[in-house]
């Protein structure tokens, strides 16, 4: 069963509910049915697992056929959903040896950081450095605001920035881009794991960025939007 709503600008959340619990690991997405002919589109799951529903990030600006069925779901609608799927997660057994972690996110590529984020704080207590780094081009399609600033509130340990690229004369906060951003963070390469999710650009330019400072090809993980 379906629900939906609008989160800011183009960014919508769907909400996917299932007769029973779901289990999977932060950071997984599904496979969406988005028409008759079976042509399917993935989603990243940005909800933690043990709940009888999932919550997708959805932005519908491309507007392509998986955009327009999207904007067509009505609450109650039953959807075909194939999961769950990919590797991009943080292990218990990483938890057991990592004191540091490096998220770094473009547009919707904050849907799966922000659940293994909370997974790392508040249910698996981590209490190594967790920094994210989101960068954005406009403040109207800013959201999750609230929900990421309450982490920082809530744990010491973690630190978050929001980057705009085309901000207003009136924003107040970092202007630019990611790679701006992590330059001047205090990082220790050889001992961060760094997570990267948002378009290949982006991507390929802060996994160079992040061999440059002294990481390695085996710490680097990513997830590629279009």
């Amino acid at each position: 069963m379906i629900f939906k709503a609008c989160l800011a600008g183009n960014n919508w959340l769907v909400r996917v509910g299932f007769d029973e619990e779901v289990d999977y690991v932060p950071g997984q997405y599904v496979s969406l049915k988005v028409n008759e002919n079976g042509l399917r589109r993935s989603y990243s799951i940005t909800s933690l697992p043990g709940e009888k529903s999932i919550d997708l990030l959805i932005d519908v600006s491309p507007m392509g056929v998986g955009s327009k069925y999207v904007l067509g779901l009505k609450a109650g609608d039953i959807v075909e959903v194939l999961g769950f799927l990919g590797k991009f997660g943080v292990s218990v057994e990483t938890l057991e040896k990592e004191s540091e972690f490096l998220f770094v996110g473009t547009g919707a590529g904050i849907a799966p950081l922000k659940p293994m984020i909370e997974d790392l704080l508040i249910r698996k207590s981590f209490r190594g450095k967790v920094h994210l780094v989101w960068g954005m081009r406009y403040e109207e399609n800013l959201y999750w605001i609230k929900e990421i600033e309450k982490l920082q509130r809530d744990f010491d340990n973690f630190h978050f920035d929001v980057v705009l690229s085309k901000p207003s004369a009136d924003w107040p906060g970092l202007k630019g881009h990611v790679g701006d951003v992590v330059e001047k963070l205090s990082i220790n390469w050889s001992k961060a794991l760094v997570y990267l999710c948002g378009n290949s650009e982006m991507i390929e330019s802060m996994r160079k960025q992040s061999l440059l400072g002294g990481a390695t090809e085996d710490r680097i993980f990513y997830e590629r939007f279009a």
